[in-house]
């Protein structure tokens, strides 16, 4: 630690020669100058001494009849003093520790872990939208908020807490516990998941609680995983399967309106932005417009190491359009009616077989309206785990 100091401060290598050696030490003494590693050579004494301490060593070898000279400096105010009239030097590394410590109140850098249900991309992309991105001002973030609008939206976390390590953001996810996964070991009960008539059931496995011509409800059981066996003493369990067919009432509903608009896209063009921890710099003259057109923009991040740097190059593209509207006559408005309607009809009861369809299409002044039921034919047989307590 004394060495430390001592090359901290600076201190020097003399020789003195020419005079009277002991007089030189004895005056040292007195004057409480501390030289160290006094050694003589030749009628020549060498030692060291701090470098402030130097310059009472002169007068002091005068009056012994002999010179001093150094013979090598040592410690860290040397190579400063020769800086001391660059004040450019030092005026920049002022501005270099300023400017270290403005970058440092940003995130360089977005960690997550925890996560294996849901995609990274998938997290990236919320945090982004919510402010959690490389080149935010940790400041401007509300740490509480993002975890719990992330809580709110994916059903999957159980907890999450956002952790600032420096200029990285830290996103640690405690994802909830799987739901059970049923195997033909499970022992399960199946229930009707919706109101129906049974107009067809297979049993493959279990005790048939329901049968054709029933009529059920919701949460009514249909195969017990739980029976009594006529051969063997006490409730048997299984995992109960098969499929009951019943014939099931849905409403329907459909708007369309007359006034149809449409987009005919003239022109594309591409802009280039620099985007500098937050700061989006633009790199051309004329703007791009907001109005009637569409706008897409990606950013490519510089990377360093793998890591990404909040420094990159943003590219918008724009789609310039016009829209164009007009009212639909009657016979064009019930014509796209029925067409959206089977569409729809196509994509809400792709699992079904459809046998009756009863909908009235009814033209007004700003739309068309299809409205009815359907009966169709479906599978309305759901599992469902039975908890067993053991005792």
């Amino acid at each position: 630690m004394v060495k430390f100091f001592r090359w901290l401060l600076g201190y020097v290598c003399f020789s003195f020669s020419g005079g009277f050696i002991d007089g030189f030490i004895n005056r040292c003494y007195e004057n409480r100058i501390n030289v160290q590693r006094l050694k003589t050579d030749n009628e020549c004494l060498y030692g060291e001494c701090l470098a402030r301490e130097y310059i009472k060593l002169r007068s002091i070898a005068r009056l012994s009849g002999g010179r001093i000279r150094i013979t090598k400096k040592h410690g860290l105010i040397f190579p400063l003093l020769k800086l001391k009239n660059r004040w450019g030097l030092f005026i920049g590394a002022v501005v270099f520790i300023c400017f270290i410590s403005f970058l440092s109140g940003f995130i360089w850098n977005v960690e997550i872990t925890g996560n294996e249900k849901i995609s990274e991309s998938e997290i990236s992309a919320f945090l982004e939208e919510n402010g959690v991105h490389c080149g935010a001002y940790w400041k401007g973030i509300d740490k509480n908020k993002v975890e719990n609008l992330m809580l709110a939206s994916f059903d999957e976390v159980a907890w999450v807490h956002i952790n600032a390590l420096g200029t990285t953001a830290r996103v640690e996810i405690n994802e909830s516990a799987p739901k059970p996964e049923i195997t033909e070991k499970t022992i399960v009960n199946v229930k009707a998941k919706k109101d129906g008539f049974i107009v067809r059931a297979s049993v493959t496995n279990g005790w048939a609680e329901a049968k054709v011509g029933d009529s059920v409800t919701k949460g009514d059981l249909l195969i017990s995983g739980v029976y009594e066996s006529e051969k063997k003493k006490g409730n048997q369990f299984a995992h109960a399967s098969g499929e009951y067919i019943a014939r099931v009432k849905e409403p329907f509903s459909l708007t369309v309106a007359r006034k149809q608009s449409s987009r005919v896209y003239t022109q594309e063009r591409s802009f280039k932005k620099l985007y500098f921890f937050g700061l989006e710099i633009p790199l051309y003259f004329i703007p791009y417009e907001t109005k009637n057109s569409l706008l897409s923009s990606k950013i490519d991040y510089i990377k360093l190491n793998g890591c990404k740097l909040p420094i990159g190059i943003i590219n918008v593209k724009e789609k310039r359009y016009t829209v164009s509207s007009r009212l639909l006559s009657d016979s064009e408005l019930q014509s796209l009616i029925k067409k959206e309607t089977e569409k729809k009809l196509s994509e809400d009861f792709s699992d079904c077989e459809i046998i009756k369809k009863d909908i009235k299409i009814s033209l007004g002044a700003d739309e068309a309206a299809a409205k009815g039921t359907i009966i169709c034919l479906e599978n309305i047989g759901e599992e469902a785990i039975i908890k067993i307590k053991n005792k």
